[in-house]
């Protein structure tokens, strides 16, 4: 593996906790926090651990350190509006053209975001985004 190595990491939200989990060839690591960064850092800590013992008889993971590796998020949307609590699930249901209390539905968990309902909202944060990084504040 290059230096340059991304690993998806999924980011849950379950029993009033982060829960975190990452694949890898020649692992599964799983952890749980109070926020998402700790579940990150242990995460990291986990990974440096298997690097400075399993991994070394791994070729894929000789002279990687785990400093070196990003993590690439997906979260389900229960964590995502857990973490970023500063987003109403009204007004990005009203951007993804989606039922407020449908949305309601899918984070709570009493309904699943079909895989196009998903996107959906997907893009209203990724365009509320852009939109942001857009401002100028005087």
């Amino acid at each position: 593996m290059q230096a340059s190595t991304i690993l998806p990491v999924r980011i849950d939200w379950e029993e009033h906790k982060f829960g975190a989990q990452v694949k890898a060839p020649g692992f599964l690591l799983t952890t749980q926090g109070e926020t998402v960064p700790g579940v990150l850092e242990n995460l990291r800590n986990l990974l440096a651990d298997y690097l400075a013992h399993e991994g070394k008889s791994n070729p894929e993971w000789q002279n990687i350190k785990a400093e070196e590796i990003r993590f690439e998020c997906e979260y389900d949307l229960a964590a995502f509006f857990e973490h970023f609590k500063e987003l109403k699930i009204s007004a990005i249901a009203a951007r993804a053209g989606i039922n407020p209390n449908l949305l309601q539905q899918y984070v709570s968990g009493n309904k699943r975001a079909s895989e196009s309902q998903a996107k959906k909202i997907q893009a209203a944060v990724h365009l509320l985004a852009n939109e942001l990084k857009q401002i100028a504040l005087s």
